[in-house]
């Protein structure tokens, strides 16, 4: 006689496989889920990427009102200096004996780029005449505002300009 073979039947799963099965069916859902969600999201542009949250601007204004001299990233910068903030010809009595002269001023530049001229001050100057240039001058120019961790804040801008003695 021969022997027959009986087919066999495979054990049935024990619970750790049944429990394997189970867990890479769901996370191969998981896996087609976030695929598609992927897809269908916009997309983030740089510039979203590279904004400073919020919040961080708020706290940034805030140091800057409290003191707007204090270190950033980039300070005011002029982007349009018209008109010119010294008329030509100067007048003799904006000058020293020696042909001299100095100014330095300083104003609060705002978030807009605008100078806001009741900060305007003087910090030396030979004379009134420059002085009052200057403040006519930089009341009609336009700035880049200050940075501060990539938010605008506002901040102090100073201007100076200095000639040298006449050679004798």
């Amino acid at each position: 006689m021969t022997p027959t073979h009986e087919p066999t039947r495979a054990a049935p799963p024990s619970r750790h496989e049944r429990i394997a099965r189970a867990m890479r069916i769901a996370l191969a859902a998981v896996a087609a889920a976030a695929a598609a969600a992927c897809a269908s999201a916009t997309r983030t542009t740089n510039a979203q990427l590279l904004a400073p949250p919020a919040d961080s601007c708020v706290i940034a204004r805030e140091n800057a009102a409290l003191d707007p001299r204090l270190d950033v990233e980039r300070v005011p910068t002029p982007v349009r200096m018209v008109p010119a903030p010294i008329r030509r010809p100067v007048p003799r009595t904006a000058v020293r004996r020696d042909g001299s002269s100095v100014l330095k001023v300083e104003v609060l530049v705002d978030t807009l780029g605008k100078p806001d001229m009741t900060t305007f001050r003087a910090i030396e100057s030979t004379s009134p005449w420059l002085t009052t240039g200057a403040r006519n001058a930089i009341a009609q120019w336009a700035f880049e505002p200050a940075l501060l961790n990539g938010c605008k804040v506002p901040r102090y801008y100073q201007f100076a300009a200095s000639s040298p003695p006449r050679p004798r």
